[in-house]
């Protein structure tokens, strides 16, 4: 007795072979996502600065009150300090209300930002504010 697989047999077949392959690449993708490769990466901390941002580190100190009260709150300023150095957040859609993925402005951030996938390019992109003096 010979079995055939018919026609709309091969197209189930060929349907879930796509299913299962995309279902493995989204997963794949999900993973990349949430577990990214600097994440734990301290190189990170270590950006080069404009000779203006070097001007306003050795001119400008903040204080951890000065820091405090920047916290995006009521009108204040939005900084964040990660690595001695404090970055303006004023500009920055994901800050608007004084936290981004459970880290609070106003604060010593340099941990989170370690732990966090996020690299080197985006503090380059923020503002420097000064040097932090806690």
């Amino acid at each position: 007795m010979r079995h055939d697989v018919s026609k709309k047999g091969r197209g189930r077949l060929m349907r879930w072979i796509i299913i299962v392959v995309l279902v493995l690449v989204a997963l794949a993708v999900a993973w990349m996502l949430l577990h990214p490769s600097n994440a734990g990466d301290r190189t990170k901390l270590d950006r080069p600065f404009t000779s203006a941002e070097r001007q306003t580190l050795d001119t400008v100190d903040v204080t951890a009150d000065q820091l405090a009260q920047a916290a995006c709150t009521g009108g204040a300023q939005c900084w964040i300090a990660v690595n001695g150095v404090v970055y303006d957040l004023g500009s920055s859609p994901a800050w608007k209300d004084g936290s981004h993925h459970g880290v609070r402005a106003g604060t010593d951030a340099t941990e989170d930002f370690v732990r966090s996938g996020h690299g080197r390019r985006i503090l380059e992109k923020l503002p420097v504010v000064g040097r932090y003096r806690p």
